[in-house]
């Protein structure tokens, strides 16, 4: 008899084996969350970050259940100390009230505690938060208010959903975020800046002065006036290009190192009767007054680019040519864009302008065969 009881009771065993007893007596253990995620708004070292965390419920939430987010939770690498509970946001499958006493009554209300490393939710007595739902609770927002300051050291760092020891909610699980160098993208642009003076042709119209097309051909460095007779006008050009990809675009100056001179220091005066008018004026004869030299003949310049950074739009002109006598040795600007230009693409007052300079004497101007000036264009890039 002992034998056959010995016998029984090892052939039960093996069955109870067979057919998974130790499954039937193991000891309970929560649900995982589903679907958890924690997206940041940036993942650098040491910066300010938002959190946006979401997860899907296996048994729900019911009131005076608490669910703590841990971050990090054997670490105190991230830095919670700015926070707020008004900081802290249950975007979607509850309702979050300020604090215990906000309760309402209204189904899924819940409210934050903020401690050190750890933010705790906190259902309202009587409420619930149904299995299977989606649960989006936001820390920090991307367009305002304090942030979760990350950790200084690049890494993989749990976030922890329920789990701890002060949390009774039903569920639990875990996540991770990386924390990682910005990746520094860096390029270079070589400058582009080509400037040209370029000849302008007899019977050219220039800033649509009306009284006289050009009355000569110049080149790219030279205006060749020629022999000039009393009381009748004389218009030279040039045309300068430009091509630069700066980014604010560019500026041309010219000045004249002194008026026309003659080597008997006879001279054709600055526009109008020697006075280097600096405002825009419409292009007015010598007076021709015996014994005032200053009124025995002038020059001036004009610019087909009638605007120019800081002036008058009008300030060469509008439908008519202005001139201004003021360029000796005083650089003044005749040809501007605040944007990068292609000559080729730009056309008139954008990739090219045409400068003139117009002259006229009296009977009474000096007679001299080498009255002489030398122009001189500065072209500048604005970056």
């Amino acid at each position: 008899m002992p034998y056959r009881a010995i016998a029984v009771v090892t052939a039960l065993a093996l069955l109870a084996w067979t057919l998974g007893l130790p499954a039937w007596i193991h000891s309970a253990q929560a649900a995982t969350f589903s679907q958890i995620s924690d997206t940041l708004s940036d993942s650098d070292l040491g910066v300010d970050s938002a959190h946006r965390i979401q997860f899907t419920t296996t048994n729900g939430m019911t009131g005076g259940q608490n669910l703590r987010i841990s971050f990090d939770p054997t670490t105190t690498a991230f830095d919670l100390s700015s926070l707020t509970v008004n900081d802290v946001y249950v975007v979607q499958g509850a309702t979050k009230v300020d604090a215990v006493g906000d309760c309402s009554g209204s189904a899924g209300e819940m409210y934050a505690t903020i401690n050190a490393e750890t933010i705790d939710f906190t259902m309202c007595a009587g409420d619930t938060v149904a299995s299977s739902t989606t649960m989006i609770l936001d820390v920090g927002t991307t367009t305002g208010g304090n942030l979760i300051a990350n950790p200084g050291t690049a890494g993989s760092y749990v976030i922890q959903i329920g789990g701890d020891a002060a949390s009774t909610a039903q569920d639990s699980g875990d996540t991770r975020v990386a924390i990682i160098d910005d990746v520094t993208v860096t390029a270079s642009v070589d400058t582009i800046f080509t400037f040209s003076i370029n000849a302008v042709d007899e019977g050219v119209t220039v800033n649509d002065d009306t009284d006289t097309d050009t009355t000569g051909t110049s080149t790219a460095t030279s205006v060749p006036f020629g022999t000039v007779a009393p009381n009748t006008d004389y218009l030279m050009a040039q045309e300068l290009r430009v091509s630069t990809n700066a980014l604010n675009g560019f500026s041309v100056t010219v000045e004249a190192d002194q008026t026309l001179t003659a080597g008997n220091n006879a001279t054709i005066d600055e526009f109008i009767d020697g006075t280097g008018v600096s405002s825009s004026t419409l292009w007015t004869s010598p007076g021709g007054t015996l014994g005032n030299t200053d009124e025995y003949g002038h020059w001036g310049v004009t610019s087909d680019d009638n605007v120019v950074s800081g002036a008058d739009p009008d300030l060469w002109g509008n439908g008519e040519a202005a001139y201004r006598g003021d360029f000796v040795q005083n650089p003044i600007e005749v040809f501007y864009n605040n944007t990068p230009v292609e000559y080729s693409q730009g056309g008139q007052g954008v990739g090219s302008t045409t400068v003139g300079y117009r002259l006229e004497i009296t009977n009474l101007q000096e007679a001299a065969k080498d009255y002489t000036a030398t122009l001189t264009y500065i072209a500048t890039p604005v970056f």
